[in-house]
């Protein structure tokens, strides 16, 4: 696998993004006290230590000087550029080298910089893809805690950063903190998704991977109760997601059916479970095998053209989730510039994404295994 550094993307609009975000969110007695805690834990974390870095950093120097911190952000990004190509030709010694003076470099803008939350991000990353998870908690601890104060508590990176730092701990062995991580993630997206769109769409679709890392953990500790409740909370948010047929849900269904025959007198429920599991993964292997054919076939014969806005997320999703289907559809983008937008408000399209099939509009995300029934149903209707 390739390693694609996304905490650099991410960080590009932490500046503008996260004050917008923390000034509109209004969190909780409960919540406060639970972001206040966590902070609390992350402050007493222990120093960062890299293997081959001098701990002994020099305090931030000559940041009055724009030339010259511009020449230390550009080898910045060069050094990190380096370690990507280094990880992309598999050469693990040269990948961590280039990430280790990454981090030296950042340390010139200070230990709360986001080049330096940026680099402790990478660092993890490269630790934990390489099975090195022991190296990537403490850094994970500190880049929770940079990012805690200066990107805000509610702002996606941060939250990112906590749910790697929980899922490290959880290959660790310490499933209690790792589930206190993982109700603090949570937390925080609940937190962030009421109060914010851009919460909304930026948190939204993490929440069900997180309630299954949280399910898990809560099992290790013996909390069956609440990892159930996690477990079913995820299957409900998949099925609006994606829709009840979707096999986005096995994994839950096939955990709770896991759940269900380890105790005594539900077996029943832990059949129902293992059933739906099957049917899901007959649908996903009919689609993989040929039954992805027949989509494109009925898109391809309804004249499907989809309508979309690059960038609304729930276009995006819908793009996703029609990967495969390339061809059997056309696809404009409303907000590619005003002609097109007129043309789409001339077609009735004031919704992203809608799709039109056999000359009805149908709006809003649609599975494939919705596309199927549409098709079906609007030719019936012809």
């Amino acid at each position: 696998r390739c390693l694609h550094f996304p905490a650099m993307s991410r960080m590009r609009t932490l500046s503008r993004c996260s004050g917008r975000l923390a000034a509109r969110i209004a969190a909780g007695a409960a919540a406060s006290a639970l972001v206040n805690a966590r902070r609390s834990t992350l402050a007493e974390s222990p120093s960062v230590s890299v293997p081959g870095v001098d701990e002994r950093l020099p305090p931030p120097a000559k940041l009055d000087d724009p030339e010259y911190n511009a020449a230390v952000l550009e080898r910045w990004r060069e050094h990190v550029r380096q370690a990507r190509e280094a990880w992309q030709r598999k050469d693990m010694l040269a990948a961590e080298a280039q990430l280790k003076q990454a981090l030296e470099a950042a340390g010139h803008f200070g230990g709360s910089s986001a080049p330096m939350a940026t680099s402790l991000l990478n660092m993890a990353q490269f630790y934990r893809r390489a099975n090195r998870q022991a190296d990537a908690e403490p850094l994970l601890l500190r880049a929770a805690d940079v990012l805690d104060q200066t990107a805000g508590p509610y702002n996606k990176v941060t939250v990112i950063a906590l749910v790697d730092l929980a899922k490290t701990q959880l290959e660790l062995g310490k499933a209690a903190s790792a589930a206190d991580g993982f109700e603090d993630a949570l937390e925080r997206m609940h937190q962030a998704i009421s109060s914010s769109e851009d919460g909304h769409t930026a948190l939204v679709p993490m929440r069900p991977a997180v309630l299954l890392l949280a399910a898990r953990a809560q099992q290790k500790m013996g909390q069956e109760g609440e990892a159930e409740a996690r477990l079913r909370l995820a299957v409900g948010l998949l099925s609006e997601q994606w829709g009840p047929e979707s096999p986005r849900l096995i994994v839950p269904y096939d955990a709770l059916g896991k759940l269900y025959r380890s105790q005594l007198g539900r077996e029943a429920e832990a059949s129902d479970m293992e059933e739906r599991v099957g049917s899901l993964r007959r649908i996903q292997a009919d689609f993989s095998s040929g039954g992805g054919a027949a989509l494109r076939q009925k898109l391809s014969a309804g004249g499907a053209v989809l309508y979309g806005a690059g960038k609304c997320a729930e276009t995006r999703r819908q793009l996703i989730e029609a990967q495969g289907l390339e061809g059997s559809f056309k696809y404009v983008d409303c907000a590619a510039n005003a002609q097109v937008g007129e043309f789409c408000k001339s077609q009735g399209v004031d919704t992203h994404p809608t799709w039109v099939i056999h000359g009805r509009r149908l709006n809003g995300f649609l599975p494939r295994e919705g596309l199927a029934q549409a098709c079906d149903h609007l030719l019936d209707h012809e």
